[in-house]
């Protein structure tokens, strides 16, 4: 009976382990990447009762409702922020919490105020960005 001592000493190839280590890599810089803050919207609420309407949304991080409808914003924004402010009132700060109960409106939902401060259309939870779009409109 002969045995190697090699046998049971298999080792793997020095090519697949760095293409493990570069997807491990690759997959954390993505998770990572995806958890970083995206812009382009502010909380400042102050704006509101100004030169024109403002579009609020009540966003709580707690909940996904509102990630939807942000998105919505982003891609409105090109479109229609110069003639209307696209803000969020924010949960985790105390003028957005403010903002919420005054108008009753929870995690995703849009309220349109005019320039005048009053109630144009809201609180509602767009399902789609035609509807925010047609909110959009009304502020025109």
């Amino acid at each position: 009976m002969t045995t190697s001592k090699n046998a049971g000493n298999k080792r793997i190839p020095g090519w697949i382990k760095t293409v493990f280590i570069i997807l491990l890599l690759g997959g954390m810089a993505l998770v990572v990447w995806q958890q970083l803050p995206r812009g382009g919207i502010s909380t400042d609420l102050t704006v509101i009762g100004t030169d024109r309407p403002t579009l609020v949304l009540t966003r709580d991080t707690n909940f996904v409702g509102g990630g939807e409808v942000l998105d919505f914003l982003r891609a409105a924004q090109a479109e229609y922020g110069e003639r209307v402010y696209l803000r969020i009132a924010h949960q985790g700060q105390e003028d957005g919490r403010a903002f919420a109960r005054e108008h009753q409106s929870r995690d995703g939902d849009l309220v349109l105020l005019g320039s005048d401060s009053r109630v144009i259309a809201g609180p509602l939870l767009p399902q789609s960005y035609a509807a925010v779009e047609a909110l959009l409109r009304q502020a025109e």
